[in-house]
C-alpha cells in the first residue's frame, strides 16, 4: 500500500481538477475517431448528457450537482482530501 502526504493529495486533487474543468477540457474527445486522454472516459455519462456550459444555466443547483455527481472524477474528487494517508485498499 504507498503511503502518500498531504501536499501529494492536494497535487493530485489540482490535477484532476485542472484535467476536468476549464473552457478546453482535456477529458474531452477530440479526433476521428474521438479519443478521450482520461482513463475514466469510457465509463463517464457526462459525454452522453446535455453539454455542462449550457446545463448549469438551465438547472437547478440540486440538479447540476446530482448530475455531476455521477461523473468518476467528481466521486474520486470527493474521496481526496488532507486526512487521505494510503492509496489501495484499507
Amino acid at each position: 500500500m504507498a503511503k502518500v502526504s498531504e501536499d501529494e493529495i492536494l497535487l493530485l486533487w489540482r490535477a484532476l481538477m485542472a484535467f476536468r474543468s476549464g473552457k478546453r477540457l482535456a477529458c474531452r474527445p477530440a479526433g476521428r475517431p474521438p479519443r478521450s486522454p482520461c482513463p475514466l472516459h469510457h465509463g463517464c455519462p457526462r459525454w452522453d448528457g446535455p453539454e455542462d456550459y449550457y446545463a448549469v444555466m438551465e438547472e437547478t443547483e440540486e440538479q447540476t450537482e446530482r448530475r455531476r455527481s455521477a461523473w468518476p472524477c467528481t466521486r474520486i474528487a470527493g474521496l481526496l482530501s488532507p486526512d487521505l494517508r494510503h492509496l489501495g485498499p484499507a
